[in-house]
């Protein structure tokens, strides 16, 4: 269940099937996992801690629920450096459901495997 139910695993075994699987995984936006890949995550700013191209980033508390925790940044002086949080490119135009932000999880038994 930590693999699936936790932030930083989640984004850990998207990262690795994207990887394998470009085509297949293109369907969330880039995760960085804090902070054990915080030197790529500097990467999308300037010298002065200003996101490249005026992205914004969200970023996830890992073991956070119901939205807690979660904000919005342009500049690096907000990410916090030694905590454990997720950050991703925000989707301006995210899909809505009844104009309400969503996600879905689909949660599978595997009983075996021959």
């Amino acid at each position: 269940m930590p693999n699936i139910a936790r932030k930083n695993r989640m984004g850990q075994n998207l990262n690795r099937m994207q990887r394998m699987f470009p085509k297949e995984y293109s369907f969330y936006p880039r995760t960085w996992i804090l902070p054990s890949e915080l030197n790529d995550f500097r990467t999308q700013f300037d010298s002065n801690g200003v996101s490249l191209n005026n992205k914004i980033f969200i970023i996830k508390p890992d073991a956070g629920c119901q939205g807690r925790g979660i904000f919005l940044t342009r500049t690096m002086d907000n990410v916090p450096v030694t905590e454990n949080v997720v950050a991703q490119v925000y989707m301006k135009k995210p899909l809505l459901l009844d104009n309400y932000k969503f996600d879905l999880r689909i949660y599978v038994y595997v009983d075996g495997v021959k």
